[in-house]
C-alpha cells in the first residue's frame, strides 16, 4: 500500500483524489438512511466511479477512451472500497 502517496499506485490515488469525496458521501448517505446493509464492495465502487466518468464525458470508443480504460484497469478498487468502509466506521463511532 505504499506505491504512491500511501496508495497502491498512481491510478488508485488519482481516482480517490478526484472521486473519493463524492464516493464517501454517497455511501455515508446510504448508511445514514439505513440502506447500506452489506460491506462496500470493490465492484460497486468501480461501477459508481465508471458511471461518473463514462456517462457523459467520454465517447464510446477511440484513443482517449482506450487510455482511460487502461488507467482504470490499474485502479485497486478494493483499496478504495476499504477506504470508504473506514469512513463509515468512523461515522459509526463518532455519530
Amino acid at each position: 500500500m505504499s506505491g504512491y502517496n500511501g496508495w497502491r499506485n498512481w491510478e488508485t490515488w488519482l481516482t480517490n483524489l478526484h472521486h473519493g469525496d463524492s464516493l464517501n458521501e454517497y455511501y455515508l448517505e446510504l448508511f445514514r438512511e439505513g440502506n447500506l446493509t452489506n460491506p462496500v464492495e470493490a465492484d460497486d465502487v468501480k461501477d459508481y466511479i465508471e458511471s461518473l466518468i463514462f456517462e457523459d464525458v467520454l465517447p464510446e470508443s477511440g484513443f482517449i477512451t482506450d487510455l482511460v480504460n487502461g488507467a482504470m484497469s490499474e485502479v485497486d478498487w478494493q483499496e478504495i472500497a476499504d477506504h470508504v468502509e473506514d469512513a463509515i466506521k468512523y461515522e459509526m463511532e463518532n455519530a
